[in-house]
């Protein structure tokens, strides 16, 4: 169960889980996805058929989403995040902000599969949808430290999971500080990087419209950290750096550019290979992630990243991969930048990054998975179903 599914979806929890059900499936799991109908997820509009169809050769089943609240949704945020809220502001909180889907429920409140797995702690489907499946429910929390996730609400998503999937270890001390959850079973699963020819250089740089330049990927969203760093590459711009900032992404309201900045849009496969291939280094702004899928794509394509020091798990995966480096300030990114002119520096960083991730295989990421629901499965507490997971 995942609150938005499909190739055109722009999202990295969605991409993940996109990638997670093939590489099950590619193994013999039988599965389906529960999802909704939107594309957006902020207002939850339908933008798929409602009902059965395929993606992936897998069978998915979209239900429509009541109409969100996302300004009030946007106001409890705000509250939550200055004290802690009862139980009816944080109820009031989750369903302003959707998804609400009275189908995809029901649903679930009849399902008779073997395991439950949700995607995000973060979303009404999960918070709403888990605990009709306890005794077989696993959580994929994507947890980062934000209010949301301290609140009352997401401490009960938390706990009462029978299963908990971690994408990195980071990850996993994170929940167990905040919430000490005791699952029956839990994984650190993590992902697996898709088998393909990495992206040619010389193409991204002509659709780019540049010969050098530094890159992000991703939603052009405040929330993840894109006006840091719009603000750190235009200091470096203030400071006569040349290279130009690139934006492949969806972009969102309340995001401009300055000179030397340029949104491309939503990026086909293809063209974001190239275009990685060919960046000076890609950029990783967001203080909160559970794992850094573009941070993967980028290390596969001998190209460093510059991410974010404020993101334990940014800083954690850098330095684990030896692929990257790391800013704390505006300055810190200049510097930075000005580092990777020695190409001798950028192509020892894209090496390491590249070899970092050749262990990660959707292979053994399947592995992982396969003990994990097998673990929740076998328990004595799990109810009796039918012979597959769902997603």
């Amino acid at each position: 169960m995942v609150q938005r599914y499909g190739a055109d979806v722009a999202g990295g929890a969605e991409a993940l889980a996109r990638s997670t059900a093939r590489a099950l499936a590619e193994r013999g799991a039988e599965l389906r996805i529960l999802t909704t109908t939107a594309r957006d997820y902020l207002r939850w509009e339908p933008a798929y058929d409602e009902g059965r169809s395929e993606v992936d050769g897998l069978p998915v089943r979209r239900f429509d989403a009541e109409k969100p609240d996302p300004e009030r949704a946007a106001d409890l945020t705000r509250a939550l995040t200055l004290a802690p809220g009862d139980a009816a502001t944080e109820n009031d909180w989750a369903r302003a902000q959707g998804p609400v889907c009275p189908g995809l429920l029901a649903e679930l409140e009849a399902d008779t599969s073997d395991v439950v797995v949700f995607w995000t702690y973060l979303y009404a489907t999960t918070q709403l949808g888990l605990p009709l499946t306890r005794g077989r429910a696993v959580l994929v929390p994507l947890a980062h430290d934000e209010p949301p996730f301290r609140t009352t609400l997401s401490r009960g998503v938390v706990r009462i999971a029978d299963g908990l999937a971690f994408l990195t270890p980071e990850e996993r001390r994170l929940v167990h500080d905040i919430h000490d959850p005791d699952p029956r079973a839990e994984m650190i699963v993590g992902a697996g990087i898709d088998e393909y020819p990495v992206g040619d250089p010389d193409r991204g740089r002509r659709l780019v419209g540049a010969d050098d330049y530094v890159l992000y990927l991703g939603r052009v969203d405040p929330a993840k950290g894109v006006l840091s760093l719009i603000a750190a590459h235009d200091a470096y711009r203030r400071d006569g750096g040349r290279l130009p900032l690139i934006l492949g992404g969806r972009a969102t309201d309340g995001v401009s550019l300055p000179t030397g900045a340029r949104a491309l849009g939503f990026l086909e496969e293809k063209d974001r290979r190239d275009i990685t291939a060919g960046a000076r280094a890609v950029a990783l702004p967001s203080r909160h992630e559970s794992l850094s899928l573009v941070a993967l794509e980028a290390w596969r394509a001998g190209v460093p990243t510059l991410a974010n020091a404020a993101s334990e798990v940014l800083a954690a995966q850098t330095a684990r991969s030896g692929g990257g480096l790391l800013w704390f300030s505006d300055e810190d990114y200049g510097r930075a930048l000005r580092r990777l002119e020695d190409p001798g520096r950028r192509s020892d960083m894209g090496a390491r990054g590249a070899a970092w991730t050749a262990n990660w295989s959707w292979d053994a990421c399947a592995d992982r998975w396969e003990g994990l629901l097998g673990a929740v499965h076998a328990s004595p507490d799990t109810q009796d179903g039918s012979r597959h997971p769902t997603e």
